[in-house]
């Protein structure tokens, strides 16, 4: 154990617990995450960085069989429930649909789980605090460069995307996407920031995680999010009842004011008749669909114009549209109706199944810090794939974020240095 009655006034307090794995484990884990931005930046072509997402996710899941001894093993019933899933898609391709895009999910998914799923939640048990100031500080810089992206578009003449400038919210044009081509997924990644931050400084304390922090709500607000936000704002309450239940309550009124705020300067009509509406409009269509194709949905190719999002996204010619990351096709804009959609009900069924099975691990879990953070975080994307498509397996860097916290939450135990500070809600 280690002594923590000194707390250093910038990094805040030591972590109580000696850490059980080297250090490069959890950085690894946050290079992971941020190799895989690639097939949604602008600074690079989207099937190369699929290419680079993939060769990433690969080496992971190889170094860790190869030259480590962490476990490589989870819950057998998320083994059978994801399982069933992926062999849903083997009989899809053998019997019904024998389509080259189905090919590549199938051929991606089980090296994807590999890594997200089995070896990376091994990587950061052991040095918890390290992975959570690794990623904030990637968030921070994220940030910055989002700033600094904004000032270069106004000022240099540098075309990036064509959401740069706009207004958030309604009030100030300091909307921006960062290293993203798109604004969604730069929300996405700022709420999973934010939720890092939140954790690192309730449980380490000290102005460089305030200032962090700080940073990461900046960077989350220019996005304009709105998933991200909702997101955000239910994580970080689960969160905060990690470190004390009136905690959450406190986060409870912050989010009431500011929803108050939103409705009261127009901006949540104006999304739910613009944004939501048209998110209404893909869903009924995807219902349809479904019902007329029951057993095997309509596959993943072309699933953009089959909704009637016409011509507007073009494709990759090398990977599949399963991520709305790259702005190339969002199909249905929910996660929990594109895998329906796509596989059919008994496929897609098997897909959720294991998706609600693994947080429902996670929230049964004994009530820490580290716990609240994981449901949290976890919360906030299932919160944020009601809106936005991407899948567990997937090599954009949602569906590897949503692959490292689904593991996380199958493997989530209980931390005796947080004990003295959790406090388990019903």
């Amino acid at each position: 154990m280690r002594d923590q009655g000194d707390v250093d006034p910038i990094w805040g307090r030591a972590p109580a617990t000696t850490p059980t794995v080297p250090l490069h484990y959890p950085l690894l884990a946050v290079a992971t995450i941020l190799v895989t931005i690639a097939p949604s930046s602008w600074l690079v072509a989207t099937d190369r960085g699929y290419l680079v997402a993939g060769a990433m996710l690969g080496i992971v899941a190889l170094y860790g069989i190869v030259c480590t001894s962490v476990s490589l093993s989870t819950r057998p019933a998320f083994v059978v429930l994801f399982g069933g899933y992926w062999l849903g898609l083997v009989a899809h391709y053998v019997i019904h649909n024998p389509h080259s895009t189905l090919l590549s999910v199938i051929i991606s998914t089980p090296i994807a789980i590999l890594a997200t799923v089995v070896v990376l939640p091994q990587f950061i048990e052991g040095r918890r605090q390290t992975f959570s100031m690794a990623l904030t500080l990637g968030s921070v810089a994220i940030a910055v460069i989002g700033i600094w992206v904004l000032w270069a578009t106004a000022n240099t003449g540098l075309e990036v995307s064509g959401f740069v400038g706009e207004t958030v919210m309604g009030l100030s044009p300091i909307r921006t996407v960062s290293v993203f081509s798109n604004p969604n997924p730069y929300g996405f990644f700022m709420m999973v920031g934010c939720l890092a931050a939140l954790y690192t400084l309730l449980v380490r304390g000290g102005l460089l995680w305030v200032t962090a922090f700080g940073f990461c709500l900046i960077g989350l607000v220019m996005s304009e999010g709105d998933a991200a936000l909702i997101g955000f704002m239910i994580g970080a309450i689960v969160v905060l009842s990690g470190r004390h239940r009136y905690l959450s309550y406190l986060g409870i009124g912050v989010a009431t004011l500011i929803l108050y705020g939103m409705i009261r300067i127009g901006h949540v009509p104006e999304v739910m008749r613009t944004t939501l509406m048209s998110r209404v409009e893909y869903w009924v269509r995807s219902v349809e669909l479904l019902i007329a194709n029951p057993l095997w949905g309509i596959g993943f190719e072309d699933v953009g114009s089959e909704i009637g999002l016409g011509q507007q996204f073009e494709y990759s010619e090398l990977f599949p549209p399963l991520s709305s990351d790259t702005g190339r096709s969002s199909g249905p804009h929910s996660s929990y109706v594109y895998p329906l959609l796509s596989t059919g009900l008994l496929t897609g069924v098997l897909y959720l199944s294991s998706v609600a099975y693994a947080l429902a691990c996670g929230i049964r879990a004994r009530w820490t810090l580290w716990n609240a953070y994981v449901v949290g975080t976890a919360s906030a994307i299932y919160v944020y794939m009601l809106f936005e498509s991407h899948f567990l397996g997937g090599l954009s860097v949602s569906a590897v974020v949503f692959g490292l916290f689904v593991g996380l939450l199958l493997s989530t135990g209980p931390d005796d240095s947080e004990a003295d500070t959790a406090s388990r809600l019903a």
